[in-house]
């Protein structure tokens, strides 16, 4: 029997005509709001009353209907509606279980469930009594998961409640026992799990409350139809902050991201918030500020990030506090003993959280290997997080039953700090790294930010900024559309005059995009006139092009051609390995300078080489590498100094002539030539002699 059929024959039961409750009094929801507007206040509030409690007994698209049309029409406010509907939907459940079928086989007396017999007796089933309270409905952005409330008790009173995935509710042992622990006797029989589970959904009498819970944060579209902000504190649209809607992100620390209403306070209180915000360029030279309040006010938009903002500097440096300060843009209590994550987390744990905080800034503090493995791991984990930011991609993952599980691609915009920056070309294009030197940030100024921030200024300001994004996508289905194009603009705009990776005017242009729209908010909100929002976006356009100028300066240092000739160099100088005579195979000239000891003897001074021969060079000086061994040792060499060498042979080969460090290459376009070797002919790379000594010629 469907729920549709079951409900009918109990509300028949009671003598309720159920034909006559499906056909609404009110007629449709336009023919509702003619009648109620011409009643009477206290006429119309009792009718409302009445249209509430058919809506709520009927269904919850119905309920939706009238009250979009009836609050749309100003007879009732959305909190009254809510409200009336609460208690319909409670008035309802109670006439429901009032009509419960008398057919249930299970029974409970003194905190015990016994189950019926053919013969009319009882048999003890479990020692406690189950029942389900609620079904909780949890979606973090990327999944719908079913969780199922059971309330467990106890001989004595002594209950308590727990959630269960909907698929494990037949394990009833298992919930049971999370419950209540040992006290958690089901006596065994045939299908006795079965039994207590089946218990606990006829005692809840399948009229148990429903409830959506959100495990993310960012924005959702389909709330009442309209855009939603969502943080612990509820959900911020351009209506304000509407609190009954559940956002749980599942630990103390994620729930820290909470948003104020901005409706409770003036527009004077907002522009000197916004003002207050953008004085934290102040803090520290604009080359440190701009990217990381520049990576907050792009966080909000309806976009995924270009980039991570990543704060390098030594320990002492104030780089966490003020990475904190500007997190606290995002909840006043995200101070520096309360960051979201660290470089301690596993790279599972990061991209989980990077996912789940969508449209907020994440910042990811103390990038600092300590042990001997710490450089290895830590790079792993900033490789994963950093890179499925920059490429809006998530990693593959399925089910246990082999399905597909939904990508979660990084949606927070990311800020790291740390005492060192990640190895790896491509991986530093996809941060903007900013350097704080000891003594940079100004002590008093930052003080007084924390002040500020502790107080909820800051948080102030960043919920008028997204109450203001919000008006903009109701009133704009191609907002989003226009903030792509926007960067791609810039994109172009700054291609011309940025050398080094082309990915460093995405990053940019995404962090100029931030600054444009919070500073057209500040113009709307009064905290700035035109031209002063004009000189603040060229303030921080000036700073970001010269983090960008310096990025081309990290990209280069981390090349894998030059991680390739450093890690030969080292391993000449360390005694890991050598290069020959190219006529004899034997010690070159300077020998201790190629990779050879000297040790004297009774007659002569003899050299001994160290470590494997990497190469040769020549009468001239040429130095020509032995393109497998020379490769075998950069990687050995690379891995040690923590800058891993994963490319292969023949990618940084390919590098080497691109970058220009062969002194030459094969007619046909190789890298590699022929040179004679101790009699031999052998192909060999021909690199020039300062990219290895590092002495210009």
């Amino acid at each position: 029997m469907s729920n549709d059929d079951r409900a009918r024959e109990l509300l028949q039961a009671n003598g309720i005509d159920a034909d006559e409750v499906e056909q609404c009094p009110f007629g449709t929801p336009e023919e509702a709001v003619n009648e109620l507007a011409g009643l009477e206040d206290d006429k119309r509030l009792d009718r409302i009353g009445e249209l509430v409690a058919w809506a709520a007994g009927h269904s919850q698209l119905e309920l939706q209907r009238y009250k979009k049309a009836v609050v749309e029409a100003e007879l009732i406010g959305a909190g009254d509606w809510r409200s009336l509907a609460s208690e319909a939907k409670k008035r309802h459940v109670t006439a429901i279980r009032t009509a419960v079928r008398s057919d249930c086989p299970y029974t409970s007396e003194n905190g015990l469930l016994y189950l019926a017999t053919p013969d009319g007796g009882q048999m003890l089933l479990a020692r406690f009594v189950p029942e389900v309270v609620a079904q909780v409905i949890r979606d973090d952005g990327a999944e719908v998961t079913t969780l199922i409330k059971i309330r467990v008790t106890r001989p004595g009173g002594y209950s308590v409640e727990v959630e269960v995935p909907a698929d494990r509710l037949p394990m009833a042992r298992r919930w049971a026992a999370q419950a209540i622990g040992a006290s958690a006797v089901i006596t065994p029989m045939s299908r006795d799990e079965a039994h207590v589970a089946t218990a606990a959904q006829y005692f809840g009498n399948d009229q148990w409350d429903s409830q959506t819970t959100y495990a993310h944060t960012g924005w959702r579209a389909d709330i009442d139809g309209t855009w939603r902000f969502l943080t612990a504190s509820g959900a911020l649209g351009a209506a304000g902050l509407d609190t009954s809607v559940t956002v749980d992100l599942g630990t103390e620390a994620l729930n820290m991201y909470a948003l104020r209403d901005p409706s409770e306070v003036g527009a004077e209180s907002l522009a000197v918030a916004v003002r207050a915000s953008m004085a934290l360029l102040d803090v520290a030279p604009l080359t440190i500020t701009a990217p990381l309040l520049g990576a907050a006010y792009r966080a909000p938009l309806p976009l995924l990030p270009e980039t991570s903002a990543y704060v390098v500097g030594p320990s002492g440096s104030l780089k966490s506090a003020a990475s904190a300060t500007v997190l606290q843009h995002f909840g006043r209590l995200l101070d520096a003993r309360h960051f979201p994550a660290n470089w301690n987390f596993t790279g599972n744990a990061l991209e989980s959280i990077a996912n789940q905080l969508a449209n907020v800034l994440l910042v990811i503090d103390d990038y600092a290997p300590q042990s001997a493995d710490d450089p290895r791991r830590l790079a792993t984990a900033a490789d994963r997080i950093f890179r499925g930011a920059a490429n809006s991609a998530g990693r593959g993952r399925l089910r246990p039953d082999g399905t597909r599980r939904p990508e979660r691609p990084p949606r927070a915009q990311i800020a790291a700090t740390g005492e060192d920056v990640p190895p790896g070309e491509s991986l530093r294009a996809r941060l903007t790294v900013t350097t704080v030197d000891a003594g940079a940030i100004d002590v008093t100024k930052l003080t007084e930010a924390q002040r500020r921030a502790a107080n909820g200024v800051y948080e102030l300001a960043m919920a008028g900024y997204v109450r203001h994004l919000a008006g903009l996508l109701d009133g704009d289905a191609g907002y989003a559309d226009r903030l792509r194009g926007q960067i791609a603009e810039r994109r172009a705009e700054l291609a011309g005059g940025t050398v080094g990776h082309a990915r460093v005017p995405e990053a940019t242009a995404g962090l100029l995009t931030g600054y444009c729209e919070f500073l057209t908010y500040a113009v709307t909100v009064g905290a700035f006139t035109g031209d002063e929002a004009k000189a603040q976006m060229d303030k921080v356009k000036a700073a970001l092009l010269q983090v960008a100028a310096d990025q081309a300066a990290y990209s280069k240092n981390m090349s894998v051609a030059e991680i390739y000739l450093r890690a030969l160099a080292a391993a000449l100088v360390g005694g890991g390995a050598h290069l020959g005579d190219q006529e004899t195979g034997c010690e070159p000239a300077e020998p201790e300078k190629w990779g050879w000891e000297s040790r004297p003897t009774a007659y002569a001074t003899a050299y001994h080489a160290k470590g494997k021969c990497i190469g040769w060079l020549s009468k001239s000086g040429d130095i020509y590498l032995h393109p497998d061994v020379a490769y075998e040792v950069a990687r050995d060499h690379a891995g040690r100094a923590a800058e891993p060498l994963a490319t292969t042979k023949v990618t940084i080969h390919k590098r080497l002539k691109e970058g220009d460090h062969l002194a030459s290459y094969s007619e046909d376009g190789r890298p590699s030539v022929v040179r004679r070797i101790a009699g031999r002919s052998r192909r060999v790379l021909h690199v020039r002699v300062d990219r290895i000594t590092g002495e210009s010629a």
